[in-house]
This record gives C-alpha cells, structure tokens and sequence, in this order.
C-alpha cells in the first residue's frame, strides 16, 4: 500500500495539471484515492424561457450519487460554466441570491465570473440509497444568444459542469432552457377623431366604450407558457409596456385598471377586433383566466411601481378607467400578469379611450400605439438593483398570423404605388421629381416611413413627406446638382411594418450641365448668400445667356448678361421676406433652384465707388482733401418712402461712426444707393488710403455693415 502512494499522489498531480485541457461538459476527480467514490449521474429539466429575457429562471441541474463507503462525508467542489451571463440579482458581498442547493450543505457560493458559478464544499452523507443533490434557481440573460428579436431562431442556454470528489460518466453538455418568442400584437390604431371626441359623464369603462373614440392593441403568447406571473426571486411578474404617441396638445388619454384575457370568465374589449362591448369579467381560481392588472408608478420602461389594485379574490366585473399623463402627445401604461393559463394559449384586448376637441378635418396628427414586453432594459449582467425580471426592447410581430384574420376587415392594408421611377435632368441643374401614392383601404391609421437605398451615387435623392399615415401623395426628388453625367439608381422604400409596404425602383439619366444657379450676392461687395430687396446682385452660373431670373417667382430686371454671368435688380416686392428661392430660365430650360437670404438692408460699396468733391474718382492720384466731402455709391439700402431705415453712420478705419450729409436713393440710376460725407480733419495720413464702410441697423436693430474700401486722402 505504501508503496504505491507515490505513484497515485503522481497521477492525480497529472491529472490537475491538465485541467485546463479537459474542461469537458461534465468531468468529476477522485477527492481522495483512498476513498470508495460515489458515481454520480447527471440530469437536467430544460423549461420554455422568454426570447427576449434578461433574467430569465432556467432549468434544474440533479446530481444522483450512489455507491461510497456508508457513512461516510462527501465533499465535492461543483464548477458550473453556462454559454451566456448569469444574472441573479448578487446581495451586497457579491453571492448570487436565489440559487438553492437542495440534498447536500454547501460551505460557500461564488460567481467567479459573468458566466460562472463555483459551489466549494458541497457535503452529503453517503447512505444505502442513492443520494440527490438538485441546484436549481439560476437566471440567466437568454436575449443576447438569439438578438432577442423577434422571429430570430430559439436561443438555447447549455452549461458545462465540472466537479471534484465523484465520479461522473462523461456526457454531453447540459442543455438547461429552450427559448421562445414572447409576445405577438396587432393595433387597430383609429387616432384623434378631427370631429372631437367628447369626455363621458361618467368616467368608466362601459360609458367610454359608447361615448368616446377608442384604440385598440391586442396581445397574444407566442406559446401557451409565454405570459407568466410573479416567479420566486422577482420583482413582479411579466408586464406589458403600452406606448401611446402623437396625441397632440390638448388631447386626453384613458385606460382600464383592468384588463381580462381570452381565458377569462368575460374577456375585456370596447369592440375592436369585431368582438362584442364588455368591461372584463374574472374568476379566481383553477386552471387560472388571464388577468393584468395597471401598475402604479411604473417609469418609461415599465419599472417599478406597485399594482393599482389588488388580485380579486372573488369573481369580479371590473369597470374602473383611469387619465394617464400626457406629455408633448406621448404616455405609457404598464400592466402586470398576475394570472394565467399555462396550458392555453391566451391573448387580451388593451383599449384605449382618447378625448380631444373638436379640429379642422382631416386631422394632421398621426398617434402611435406599440407594446413591448417589460420592463425594458439593456442590462444583461447581474446587477443589486436593476429589475428582475427584465426584457430588452423587440417589436411583435402581428399576432393575426396565430389567430387567422390577417385580412379581416378591421385591419389596415396598406399598400403603396410601386411603378418605376425615371427621371432625367442636366448634371449641376435643378432638381427632377415624381409622385408615389400610398392608400390603406382596410380600418384605422397605419403609419409608414421611407427609406433610400442607393445603388450608385449618393445623396442626391430625397423623399417629402419621409413619413406618413394611411393615404398620401409622396414627392421623390431627384436632384443633380453634385452630379456628373451619367446614371444612377436608387430605390426608395415605404414601410408600415407588418402592414404592408413597396419598394419604388429610381432611375435617373443625367445628361450635361444645362441652365445652373452656382451663387448669387451683392453686385458691389462680392459678398454671396445674402442680397437685399431693391438692390444690384451678381449671378454665377453656367449656360445663363439670355437667361430671365425669378426670386420667389418675382421677376428681376437684368442689366448685364453673359453665359455664366448676370448682374440684376433683387424685385423690391419681395418687402420683408427673409428668404428667396432664385430660379433662371433660358426658353425651355429651367435652372435648379437656388436659396438666397434677403436682409432688410445690406449694403455694399462699388470699388471704385468714391467720388471726390471736384467730381474725381478717388484714388491716389486724386486723394480726397481732408475737411471737404466725399460721395459714397452702394447698394442695398432699404429705402421706404424716400428714406433709409435708420440712421446711416460711416467708419474712417479706426474713426468711428461719423455721421452722413446724406444717406438715400442716388436720384437718377434705380437700385444705387449714396452716402454723403465729410472727410474727417481729424484723420492722419498715415495709414493712407484709410479703409471707409457704411453702417446701417439691420432688421434685428444691430448694425449692418459694408465691405471696406479704401479712401485716399490728403
């Protein structure tokens, strides 16, 4: 015997050094070798969790153990690796709360990581019968392994299990859970009546259900054991986070405290979905009805929060309503499954009850309804205070596909023009545009969005409205100002999610440059993106000759004219507008359109644009003399009944706001401004010429002031 204790303390050192390498799914070591060993066999429950988990309870892990000297203490050290994090909530040292070991004493629990348990000192006594040792109460984050998303194929949750004090056969890896989708919706979304929808004068769910405009969201398990109570461990049971938006300013939005599934004894339902009018009745009880009851204090994710009311014990007919809060058009209720069927699977109508005045038909609000399963988060790891359970964000699929109606008359249809799209324009020119109809021939409001889709080029196409309801006339906006010639595709998309929706085909044939806007500024400064009504304004561009020019479709007058240069009068009826929109035309063709800013005053000083007192052009061969006046020519005053908006002031470099002899209209040449002005005696002749500019308070009162020009003096 003592001679082969060398050799056996050397296979079991050999045996550890090559752990790392035989991390199998289920391995367990001798203890001791002068111990009879216990063998051990291993099976698991795998129980239907929810997809969209965080915190979801898997299945049990059973150690059967027989054989061992009787009598004797067990001590096995338990390894537990599962292929996703583990998330009971852990107590203040960090031991994970809620996990039972049951038919053995465990001397201590630790997650030594996001994946891992380690169960030190597991003690049982070995008698004559096999003994069981059963870990159950794990949670685990199941969403990560399948996106959580709906229709994504079912995550599975596996676990490799490795022990030391018993034999253990050698198995394949645990599977503890399968998962599933949880939730399936459909919304009969009827929106704000544009006729009003007047408050009852009773406030209750029989009386809004004939008085006022509902909606609708109805819910159904994807499987009969999707919808479930409050487990052991848990915050609360599964909640139903409605979402309701773009109710607009005003509007009042009601929701029932209670709502009866299809088990129930009479379900709830204000008459959507072609059933009949009915508050909800329930039954305690047996094989258990489906019941939600509205959260208190629940936050936007569906948190939190207490039940409004208690779980009846007695059959009861519910009835009560209550107002949530409204903000910018948007509220969320949450609902707590308190009881359910588990062997049936079971789905409930949520209505909802809108109040809102009277407006001007058709309505151009567009609410929203959506659900999710709650609470919502994103916290797949083991937290003290994050909620258990918890879910992350998914949208249902239509629950129409379990139910058979998908083409019933109470549901929207939405469907979309999806002709080709073929547009041509010039390469730098204006923009080209189409029409796409949308319609929903089916009951209430779907609301879409859209999309682009670029298969070469990008950037150049555009889609007005990018999102809507029901039936809408959309503009496709080809444009080609950063276009070569050429062609390009793209295809525009309209989405209503399970509604409906069609992918619009665009072709655009870009031929060369035609008639192109590329600036447009004051005539004198050179200064581009802003001109003033009634002012002289340059235009740049290409193929312009004997072109015509509009500003918000206002003519302008042309007083130069080249192929890739006008100069202009800006139209003075454009009076207070602040923005213009410059299109030129040259026969046939027509330009791009082209945005300009329009300022009350913006004045610029021709260079040369100095006219000394004896009638010379200043310059340095004829300085202006010191003392004596000197006429300033610009453009872009205001002038109103003769007069500047405001005092008009001048600046000799560092001499400020000096005052004009005149400031106005030049009296002969429209569109030229003029400013009178003494030289300053004051001034040095060093610098020499000085920089001269004009000042005006523009239309917020602060001034508005010229290029510099330089003045020469003596």
């Amino acid at each position: 015997m003592l001679s082969s204790l060398p050799c056996g303390r050397f296979r079991y050192a050999g045996i550890l050094k090559r752990l790392p390498f035989l991390i199998v799914p289920l391995l367990l070591f001798p203890f001791s070798i002068f111990a009879q060993q216990p063998i051990c066999n291993v099976t698991t429950s795998a129980p239907q969790v929810h997809q969209e988990g965080l915190t979801e309870l898997i299945g049990s892990i059973t150690a059967s153990c027989s054989g061992g000297t009787v009598g004797s203490t067990v001590s096995l050290n338990l390894f537990l690796t599962l292929n996703t994090n583990i998330t009971n909530r852990p107590d203040a040292n960090g031991i994970p709360t809620g996990i039972t070991v049951t038919g053995a004493t465990v001397g201590s629990l630790q997650q030594t990581s996001a994946t891992s348990l380690n169960f030190s000192s597991v003690n049982f006594i070995v008698t004559g019968s096999p003994v069981a040792i059963a870990i159950a109460g794990i949670r685990a984050a199941v969403a990560p392994l399948s996106a959580g998303t709906a229709g994504s194929a079912p995550a599975v949750v596996t676990a490799s299990f490795l022990g030391i004090g018993a034999t253990f056969p050698s198995t394949a890896q645990l599977i503890l859970a399968f998962s599933q989708p949880t939730l399936l919706a459909s919304v009969l979304n009827n929106g704000v009546p544009c006729n009003g929808s007047p408050l009852p004068t009773t406030l209750d769910f029989p009386t809004f259900a004939t008085t006022s405009e509902s909606s609708a969201v109805r819910i159904t398990e994807a499987s009969a054991s999707s919808f479930t109570a409050k487990q052991a461990g848990a915050d609360s049971g599964m909640r139903i986070l409605l979402k309701v938006g773009g109710y607009g300013t005003g509007s009042r939005v009601f929701v029932p405290d209670y709502i009866v599934g299809s088990t129930g004894s009479q379900p709830t339902s204000a008459g959507e979905f072609a059933t009949s009018v009915f508050a909800g009745t329930y039954t305690p009880g047996g094989a258990g009805q489906l019941l939600l009851i509205r959260v208190n204090g629940a936050d936007a994710n569906g948190a939190g929060g207490t039940l409004a009311f208690p779980q009846p014990t007695a059959a009861t007919t519910f009835g009560s309503v209550t107002e949530l809060t409204v903000t910018g058009g948007n509220a969320t209720v949450a609902y707590e499954v308190v009881d359910a069927n588990a062997g049936i699977q079971e789905s409930a109508q949520i209505p909802v009850f809108v109040v809102a005045a009277q407006t001007t038909c058709p309505s151009t609000l567009t609410p929203t309804l959506a659900v999710e399963t709650a609470p919502v988060s994103t916290v797949a790891t083991a937290t003290l205070t994050d909620p258990i359970p918890r879910f992350v964000a998914t949208n249902p699929a239509l629950d129409c596909t379990v139910r058979g109606d998908c083409t019933a008359f109470y549901f929207p249809q939405f469907t979309v023009n999806t002709s080709p799209i073929n547009l041509t324009g010039s390469s730098l020119g204006g923009p080209q545009s189409a029409n796409v109809t949308t319609s929903n021939p089916g009951q209430g409001i779907v609301n879409f969005t859209t999309s682009i889709t670029y298969q070469s080029g990008s950037g150049w196409l555009s889609v007005t409205p990018s999102s809507g309801s029901n039936n809408a006339t959309l503009q496709v906006i080809a444009s080609p100002m950063t276009l070569a010639a050429g062609t390009y595709n793209a295809t525009v998309t309209v989405s209503a999610g399970s509604y409906g929706g069609g992918t619009i085909p665009v072709t655009f044939v870009v031929g060369p440059p035609g008639v192109t806007i590329q600036n447009v500024g004051n005539a004198a400064s050179f200064t581009y993106g802003t001109v003033a009504p009634g002012s002289y304004a340059v235009l740049y561009g290409l193929n312009l000759l004997n072109a015509s020019v509009t500003f918000n479709s206002l003519p302008a007058t042309i007083v130069y004219n080249s192929a890739t240069q006008l100069n202009l009068i800006v139209p003075s009826a454009l009076g207070t507008q602040t923005n213009a929109a410059v299109v030129a035309t040259v026969g046939t063709n027509v330009s791009n359109s082209f945005k300009v800013a329009l300022a009350l005053n913006g004045p610029g000083i021709f260079n040369p644009g100095i006219v000394n007192a004896d009638g010379s052009i200043n310059s340095a061969a004829h300085p202006a003399p010191r003392g004596n006046f000197a006429s300033i020519y610009l453009t872009g005053f205001s002038i109103i009944g003769g007069m500047t908006t405001g005092t008009v002031t001048v600046n000799f470099g560092t001499l400020m706001n000096q005052p004009t002899l005149f400031a106005g209209a030049q009296p002969t040449l429209p569109a030229l401004d003029q400013v009178n002005v003494t030289v300053p005696s004051a001034l040095t002749l060093s610098p020499n010429p000085v920089q001269v500019q004009v000042c005006i308070p523009g239309s917020l009162g602060a001034p508005v002031c010229s290029n510099q020009v330089p003045l020469y003096i003596q």
